[in-house]
């Protein structure tokens, strides 16, 4: 059986509620809580909270140990009333809660993220549409991290590229590539579930012949060739315990999309960037959460 617990905590504790997880060996996800504005099917606005989940099996972990440490952590950063539990069978699908409030999104000027079993928009005759069934990954396009890649990645020319996706997820972002014409990619993602769930999301996006999704550590990857760009949507202390490995992987004048970071690590972020050989070219900002458009020198 397993026991998700539900944080609702505002939108600054995600990261380090996120790193809790990992430090714990859990897998969780994260989502903004959002509200719908009323004026359009894909207009909604932030609340500035965020639900952070965690997921624990009450056969292999101790469940209630894990509630006791989230209790604590939670009254040492002042915020109450934010936990909840929910229990699933081992054959019930837990993410069906979810998927009910996973609708179509506009992204960018030209983007539309759907679910597969939503009707297509009106939109989608002018922009690139990206199916995803979210399943067990992050990456369904309303958090402000995945929006801020996608906006930058608009701006850059991929034809023909080879690029690389550090912590994949659902894969929107290396789907996105290959419906605007890059000609070969790796998506890298360390948790096996979300691997799956991408490779299920580029058949829907008709694309698994030419991208490869691998499960694995950045620290034990090795690229078949040196990449035209990657894109990297990890955590500001990912970014910098890894950007020594990974930089050299990108070609003298490569392109590079970051986001993760929040404002509390931007200033570290961008003191890393250009000590491994990164120009800034344009950082954006959407609520709390940095995004960076680099070129490497």
């Amino acid at each position: 059986m397993l026991r998700r617990f539900n944080i609702r905590v505002p939108s600054e504790f995600e990261e380090p509620l996120l790193g809790l997880a990992d430090r714990f060996g859990l897998n969780a996800f994260s989502s903004p809580l959002i509200r719908d504005t009323g004026k359009g099917e894909t207009d909604f606005e932030y609340t500035g909270e965020t639900l952070v989940s965690f997921l624990v099996s009450t056969v292999e972990q101790n469940p209630d140990l894990m509630e006791k440490e989230l209790s604590v952590w939670l009254a040492e950063n002042g915020i109450a009333g934010g936990l909840e539990t929910e229990d699933y069978r081992d054959d019930q699908d837990w993410m069906a809660g979810f998927r009910e409030h996973f609708h179509p999104i506009l992204v960018g000027d030209s983007i539309v993220i759907r679910p597969p079993w939503a009707e297509p928009l009106e939109e989608e005759k002018d922009a690139t549409t990206i199916l995803i069934d979210p399943g067990m990954a992050f990456g369904t396009g309303t958090h402000e991290t995945t929006r801020l890649c996608l906006e930058l990645l608009e701006k850059v020319k991929f034809d023909g590229q080879y690029f690389l996706d550090l912590g994949a997820g659902s894969g929107i972002l290396s789907f996105y590539l290959m419906k605007r014409g890059a000609g070969a990619g790796a998506a890298i993602e360390i948790e096996g579930a979300a691997v799956e769930n991408m490779r299920k999301n580029a058949a829907l996006n008709g694309i698994s012949d030419r991208l490869k999704m691998l499960c694995a550590d950045l620290g034990r990857f090795q690229p078949e060739m040196p990449a035209d760009g990657l894109v990297a949507n990890i955590t500001s202390p990912v970014i910098l315990e890894y950007l020594p490995t990974f930089s050299p992987w990108v070609k003298k004048g490569g392109w590079g999309i970051f986001s993760g970071v929040n404002s509390t690590n931007a200033p570290a972020v961008k003191k890393a960037f250009a000590e491994n050989g990164w120009i800034d070219l344009e950082e954006v900002v959407e609520g709390d959460w940095h995004g960076f458009s680099l070129k490497k020198s």
